[in-house]
């Protein structure tokens, strides 16, 4: 079985993804315990975090079978494709690493991944980026805390320069319960997984059990109206069968022909200074 990574732009590498599971599950349904992982030109946190995080839990070995010495074959060694770290290399300041994590605010871990985040930014002014860029952070792993049921989460983090602007792209995935099952004897119980991340995106709780309850949460819609309408990001959200891209106002969905146990959630973003409080309830 063959994978791939291209240098696509986000919604292509959304087909992408869905394709690479596939491909994986595939693999599984076999009964293999190895894939290919070839035209690997470009290695973004959204292409190569899911299949990490896939691979682990289902005991697949990824092989890059382009020549090792290529760009991109080296950067997957370099940062720990695919068995990532619990730590963070205190030698190393020019790569982030994939790094698994327990799903803890306070972790130590992750507040030296935000610094690395930060540093590698290299801004003049970063008061309200700094901000935002932990506020993204507690609430992603805050929502894996309460609603994932799992004691570890994952994280890659990237910047890429452009001709005119430096671009952000943050990953978290889990093998959790996922969206649906989280909504599971609630009163916003759904059908499918889609219809569970549009749940979230607006803002209707999975926090509480009883069926009668109407209790709101902000933190995934907050992320969403900040780095959509503030930075003009994007948002992507995987879970079970479906994947959601949001970009502004417009909307993609995908039905993926593999299931992802738990939840996948990208945000992709320019850097630059935004006033928070514009954009959070």
């Amino acid at each position: 079985m063959e994978i791939q990574a291209k240098p696509f732009g986000i919604s292509e590498r959304l087909d992408e993804v869905a394709n690479n599971l596939a491909e994986m599950e595939k693999a599984l349904l076999k009964g293999k315990r190895e894939v290919e992982l070839s035209t690997v030109k470009f290695v973004t946190p959204l292409s190569i975090l899911p299949l990490t995080v896939y691979a682990n839990h289902n005991g697949l070995t990824v092989n890059c079978t382009e020549d090792p010495t290529r760009d991109a074959c080296s950067y997957l060694d370099t940062i720990k494709f695919q068995q990532g770290v619990t730590c963070l290399p205190n030698n190393e300041k020019h790569y982030l690493p994939i790094t698994k994590l327990p799903p803890f605010e306070n972790d130590n871990v992750l507040g030296q991944y935000e610094e690395r985040i930060l540093s590698q930014a290299n801004i003049q002014h970063a008061g309200w980026y700094k901000n935002n860029v932990k506020y993204l952070t507690s609430e992603l792993v805050n929502n894996v805390n309460e609603h994932a049921k799992i004691d570890h989460y994952w994280i890659l983090a990237q910047y890429y320069q452009g001709s005119n602007s430096k671009t952000c792209e943050i990953v978290i995935a889990d093998n959790g319960i996922g969206y649906k099952e989280s909504y599971d004897g609630t009163a916003f119980e759904v059908e499918t997984d889609a219809q569970a991340i549009k749940n979230a995106l607006d803002g209707k709780s999975s926090k509480s059990a009883k069926k009668k309850s109407n209790a709101r949460g902000t933190g995934i819609p907050n992320i969403a109206n900040l780095f959509l309408r503030g930075y003009g990001g994007k948002l992507i959200i995987m879970s079970g069968d479906s994947i959601i891209y949001y970009k502004g106002d417009k909307r993609k969905e995908i039905l993926i022909d593999a299931y992802w146990r738990g939840a996948v959630v990208c945000i992709n973003f320019n850097v630059k200074d935004v006033n928070m409080y514009n954009y959070i309830m």
